[in-house]
């Protein structure tokens, strides 16, 4: 029996890790459907998942362990993955519907492995490089046919939130070229977090977009605070797959966080596809698919992006 639980229960980590992470794509459609600024909530989710995961580190360690040399690498990686890329897809859910971003998430274990190629880190790969004329081929089917999104201004919004996985892409470099071993992801989740609602809070202040959450809590403050949440706890099983079972099989929540994100958006908002959409999720899928990495050949675990966006995309 013992052998049994212990052989199954990483994919049931895997499944509700992946759930969870997919709903966040809804809950921030709830967010920003109430009418509340993008900065604000922006900056009371950072602050609130920050805050969780130096609680955590704190009970565990009994520090946080972050020094003033670690500064530079944490405000890089927070800016190209929370403050930048967050606030494009948190402004893109008033456009886009949850599953489409969900789908254009995908792109970011694409990108990755793009920019690693370009840059000389990655060898030539067909598998992979087919991999990544899909996830192009998945983006042309959504933004292209007429029918795939519901208007012409949503096409902005799902070629702004490539960008926002190309940032994505760029925190994976940066973080696979310069992270310190002294810094583990718990802490350098922490760092990026808190940075960034330190920046987030005065622009709030500056742009009249900040707003404190009204008690007893509605939509909103129920939504940042599932987001947070989930943001938090769902990365922490997602580190735990890594250090368990190795990061190419905690890749995998990839695959759930897509498919649950399309399958919420459903459930949820009631939410309905034309084929060319769900064409494109399955040639991602097959994408994703042939841009991970067979073999655990990285010692570092791939760092999954903080705030908004929670695809943990797999390392190249």
């Amino acid at each position: 029996m013992i052998s049994f639980f212990q052989r199954f229960w990483p994919w049931v980590v895997l499944a509700v890790t992946g759930t969870a992470w997919g709903l966040t794509f809804s809950l921030t459609k709830m967010a920003t459907n109430t009418g509340a600024t993008v900065i604000g909530i922006a900056f009371w989710q950072t602050l609130i998942s920050g805050l969780m995961l130096m609680g955590y580190a704190l009970i565990r360690n009994g520090h946080i362990g972050i020094r003033w040399r670690h500064i530079p690498l944490i405000s890089a990686v927070s800016l190209t993955g929370v403050l930048v890329p967050g606030l494009i897809f948190y402004a893109a859910t008033r456009h886009v519907q949850p599953g489409i971003l969900a789908i254009a998430d995908t792109l970011v274990p694409m990108m990755t492995f793009a920019l690693a190629f370009l840059l000389g880190f990655e060898k030539s790969s067909v598998r992979r490089l087919i991999g990544l004329l899909a996830g192009i081929t998945g983006i042309l089917l959504l933004v292209i046919p007429d029918s795939s999104l519901p208007d012409e201004a949503a096409t902005f919004w799902v070629l702004l939130a490539c960008f926002g996985a190309a940032c994505y892409a760029v925190e994976n470099l940066i973080i696979d070229a310069y992270q310190p071993a002294d810094l583990g992801p718990i802490r350098l989740s922490v760092g990026m977090n808190i940075f960034a609602a330190c920046i987030l809070f005065p622009l709030a202040l500056v742009t009249d977009h900040f707003f404190i959450p009204q008690f007893p809590m509605g939509v909103l403050e129920w939504s940042i605070l599932g987001i947070a949440l989930i943001s938090a706890i769902a990365y922490s099983s997602f580190v735990y797959l890594i250090v368990s079972t190795g990061p190419v099989f905690a890749s995998q929540v990839g695959f759930m966080v897509t498919i649950t994100g399309v399958l919420w958006g459903i459930v949820i908002f009631g939410d309905t596809y034309a084929a060319t959409v769900w064409l494109a999720l399955v040639i991602m899928m097959i994408g994703l698919a042939l841009v991970t990495p067979r073999k655990d050949t990285s010692p570092v675990p791939p760092l999954p992006p903080s705030g908004v966006k929670p695809f943990p995309p797999p390392k190249n």
